[in-house]
Formats: structure tokens, C-alpha cells, sequence
């Protein structure tokens, strides 16, 4: 946003600059900038085959085709033809080919889940297995999830992978860095991946020449100032995995961050959760951490090796998918496709929590098309916001869903930041997505689509909790909102994929 104003402000003194010094010619100059914007805004409608994303940079360089058109270069482009992004693709279908795929298994789940079975069947046409001899424990508080997770490191013998968006210096991270350090000594694999972008002021002084000192081995994904020199600064790695030897394995919302596990009051009180996998499903967050850190090392890795060796078989029930999702695989979008799936397939409930609710056309579609339908929609966004633009945005969309039968409901004691969808007590996803359009086509995310298995009970249970310490958000009140946000409100969201 502050680079749009800068733009803005910039072209209207290059717009003085005409006038004053130019004038004879300022009518030619400001036609010949028209008209190459106008071939910017074909190029992009040619290259964009998402209408919302495709009006939102044809407005911005209609309206400003110089500074417009280097702000999409920077931002906008879609990044699958990149050198990059062409070995990122590569090593992504060359490691999900190491999965095997077991017909036994698929033919358990459809037997006992026939309506939710085609959710698991698109994820495995994907690329990504279904598994079962897995136990889920979910964990309702960041700090409940770091807790367990430390307990876990500690007892690391053979190898130890984090992979993270954000790391930031604080009581959380010291403490996890002795863990690592303690482990490298003792000859455990340690391995480190964070986000470059959204670690950049976070990061401690001299992270990585400390850590590899200590025989830690570290990268950052996609690194700013190699980006910044191709204009290109877009597709983060918003994936959260730690994985412990093999066999057991975390995901969720949560980043290392103090504020994650409320050791100090950011937003007020952080609600964010988590799962912890232990058994064969690990396998696949593993894979998915070892994808992501080939593309930094660039050096072929053994998948094999990591692969998790069971003692016994794990009693549980249920049945779980991990999944990966990334700006490369266009046009397949697995975790928008599976929230789709889910809303489509709800016999009495959907529930929804998302710290963001930047959707477009489609999604809202599948939301008000589930509760014109009878399901019972609830969506828990937050009251207090990180970042005021995007809470706004997430406020317009309140309307129409409200119309067609959504309940909304804000998280008044502080920040949710929790990315969960559950449905009829029987199948959830959960994970790093969320319900935005970055999430959807900009980030790498990754998710765990659980079915049958009895940890959903509990995923229920902190969901319904929520309910009843946050403020539903009826129509009426909605309409009645100043009308200084309803013109805010209306004009950000044409910018909805661009936040």
C-alpha cells in the first residue's frame, strides 16, 4: 500500500512536470502512456484467466500506466514461467511420484465415507496419499502446540526439520534454539527454512553464519534481494511443518513467534491451533518440507531416507491426506478446491475459522449456495486486525453472505488466526490456508485433510467454544456500519486479489 502511494504521488508531480514544462507536448506524452497501458491491460487479460484478479490490475494500470505497469511487474505476474518457478514445478512432480498409493485403503474409505470419498480421490489424483495408522492431537492454543513440540524436539535422535513463515527473535525461539544447537552436537540432522520476506524484520542479528557455525543447517526461501533484482517479489512460503524423526509431525497456524504462543500481547489475546500427527501421514509433511528446501539448495535429496519406520501399528480410526498447494501448479489450487469440495458436499454443518475472509466470486458462491441450501455456515473472522485494509475488505464480503443465510461471527477477545474448515463431525481441514485469495493462488500453503478420525470431536467442540465469547454479526447491524467505511469498503474491494 505504501508503494501505491508513492506511485500515485509520483505521477501526479510527473503529471506537474508536463504541464508546467511540456505543455505543447503533454497532450502526446499522456496519450502515448494511455496506450501503453491499454496493451499492458490486454496482456494481462490474456495471461490472467481469474476475472477478479485480472479487473483488479487492469483498473490500477488504466489508471496509472507508467507506475501501474512496474507495480504489476513487481507484484502481479503469475511467476509459472520462471526459471524458477519451472524447477520448483519439477521437483514437486518428481518427489510426489516416490508416494505409493494403496487401493486397499481407498476402497476402507469409500466404504465407510461413500459422500466425502471424492475429496480424498481428487487429492490423490493431486499427487497426494491417503493414510491411516496415524494418531491426531489437536491443540486449541499456540502455546499448548510449542509445549508439546518442545518436549518432542528434545527427544530428536535422528533428524529434526522446521519449516517456517515467520521467525522471530524472542523467548519462544531462544528456547527452541537451544533445543537445536543442544541436537546438532549430539549428531541429529537439523535442518531450518523460513521466509525470507516474512521474516525480514524478525529474523535475529546474523541468524544464519551463527546456525551454521553450530552445525545447523539453514536457508531462507525466496530471498529478497535476489527477487528484487528480477522486479519480482511475489509467491511466499506460508507453510508451518516441524517434523521429528520422521514419525511425528506438526502443522497449523502458528508461526515461531512469541506473540503465537501469547508470551506477550500483540492484538490481544492470540487464538491460533495446531495439530500434531504421529505415524506413516508424517511421511507426507516431510516430502513437503523437502521439496521447498531443494528449491534453496539445489541439491537432489533422498526421500527415501526420511521415510518413517513404524515399531507398531498406531489405533485410530481415521483416515488423513496432507496436502500441499503453491503458485506453480496452475491451474490446479488443491486447497481452494478441497474448501470448495467441503461446502459442496455438507449435510448439517460447515464451520469456518480465518483470520482473513478475502474471497472472490467463486468461493462466495459455494458459501451462500451451502446455507441458501439448509447447512448450518458459520464463519469466526477477528474484531481486533493485524492489518486494517484487509479487515476492511473482509468486512465488505459480510453482505451478501449474510443474506443468503451465513453466520458470522468476530473474535472479540483479541486475534484468531486459526485456518480450520470442519464439517457434519465427520471430515476438517487444517493447516497454514487461509481463506483469501493469497492463500489460494499466490502462497505455498500445505493442509491435512482428516476424515473419520476422533480428534474432529475436539476440533468441534474449541470451534463451538468460540461462539459464544464472539460477537455474531447480523445483516442489520451490518447495514447500519458509517457510511465513511461502506465507501472505504467498496473501493478496497476491487483490490481484493491484490492483498
Amino acid at each position: 500500500m505504501f508503494i501505491v502511494v508513492l506511485a500515485i504521488l509520483a505521477q501526479l508531480v510527473l503529471f506537474a512536470y508536463f504541464a508546467m514544462w511540456l505543455r505543447h507536448f503533454a497532450f502526446y506524452a499522456y496519450a502515448f502512456f494511455e496506450v501503453f497501458g491499454l496493451i499492458m491491460a490486454f496482456s494481462i487479460i490474456e495471461k490472467h484467466k481469474n476475472s477478479a484478479y485480472t479487473l483488479a490490475w487492469v483498473i490500477i494500470i488504466l489508471i496509472m500506466p507508467i507506475y501501474g505497469s512496474i507495480i504489476y511487474i513487481m507484484w502481479g505476474r503469475s511467476g509459472t514461467n520462471t526459471k524458477k518457478s519451472r524447477r520448483i514445478r519439477n521437483i514437486m512432480s518428481e518427489s510426489l511420484k516416490r508416494f505409493t498409493h494403496g487401493s486397499e485403503l481407498r476402497l476402507e474409505l469409500q466404504e465407510r465415507y461413500p459422500n466425502y470419498n471424492k475429496i480424498s480421490v481428487y487429492l490423490e489424483k493431486e499427487g497426494f496419499p491417503l493414510y491411516k495408522n496415524t494418531r491426531c492431537t489437536y491443540y486449541p492454543l499456540g502455546e499448548l502446540q510449542f509445549e508439546a513440540m518442545i518436549e518432542d524436539l528434545k527427544k530428536a535422535q535422528k533428524f529434526i526439520f522446521l519449516e517456517y513463515y515467520i521467525l522471530s527473535k524472542g523467548y519462544l525461539w531462544d528456547k527452541i534454539h537451544a533445543i537445536l544447537k543442544e541436537k546438532a552436537a549430539e549428531g541429529v540432522e537439523v535442518r531450518l527454512l523460513y521466509d525470507d520476506f516474512g521474516s525480514i524484520l524478525t529474523v535475529p542479528d546474523n541468524l544464519i553464519k551463527t546456525l551454521k557455525d553450530e552445525n545447523i543447517q539453514v536457508y531462507r526461501f525466496n530471498p529478497v534481494y535476489s527477487s528484487l533484482s528480477r522486479l519480482y517479489i511475489n509467491y511466499r512460503n506460508h507453510q508451518k511443518i516441524a517434523v521429528i524423526d520422521g514419525i511425528i509431525g506438526y502443522t497449523g497456524g502458528t508461526n515461531l513467534a512469541d506473540e503465537y504462543a501469547n508470551l506477550y500481547e500483540r492484538y490481544g489475546h492470540w487464538k491460533d491451533t495446531a495439530i500434531r500427527l504421529e505415524g506413516e501421514a508424517v511421511y507426507s509433511l516431510t516430502v513437503t518440507f523437502l521439496q521447498m528446501w531443494e528449491t534453496e539448495s539445489n541439491q537432489k535429496e533422498d526421500y527415501e531416507a526420511y521415510r518413517p519406520v513404524l515399531n507398531e501399528p498406531i489405533p485410530d480410526h481415521g483416515f488423513y491426506q496432507p496436502f500441499n498447494d503453491g503458485p506453480v501448479n496452475h491451474p490446479s489450487n488443491p486447497a481452494e478446491s478441497v474448501y470448495r469440495q467441503i461446502l459442496y458436499s455438507a449435510h448439517d454443518y460447515v464451520y469456518i475459522t480465518t483470520p482473513y475472509l478475502v474471497v472472490e466470486d467463486s468461493m462466495t458462491d459455494a458459501l451462500c449456495l451451502a446455507a441458501s441450501s439448509g447447512i448450518d455456515v458459520r464463519i469466526i473472522t477477528p474484531r481486533v486486525w493485524d492489518r486494517w485494509y484487509v479487515h476492511m475488505v473482509t468486512r465488505s464480503n459480510y453482505g451478501r453472505l449474510l443474506e443468503n443465510g451465513v453466520r458470522i461471527y468476530e473474535y472479540t477477545p483479541g486475534y484468531i488466526h486459526a485456518k480450520t474448515i470442519i464439517s457434519d463431525d465427520i471430515h476438517a481441514v487444517t493447516g497454514s490456508i487461509n481463506m483469501d485469495y493469497r492463500s489460494f493462488y499466490l502462497h505455498f500453503e500445505n493442509g491435512v485433510w482428516i476424515c473419520g478420525a476422533s480428534v474432529l470431536q475436539d476440533i468441534r467442540q474449541d470451534i463451538e467454544s468460540l461462539f459464544l465469547i464472539s460477537d455474531e454479526i447480523t445483516l442489520e447491524k451490518w447495514k447500519h456500519r458509517p457510511l465513511h467505511l461502506k465507501i472505504i469498503q467498496s473501493l478496497l474491494r476491487v483490490l481484493i486479489p491484490l492483498l
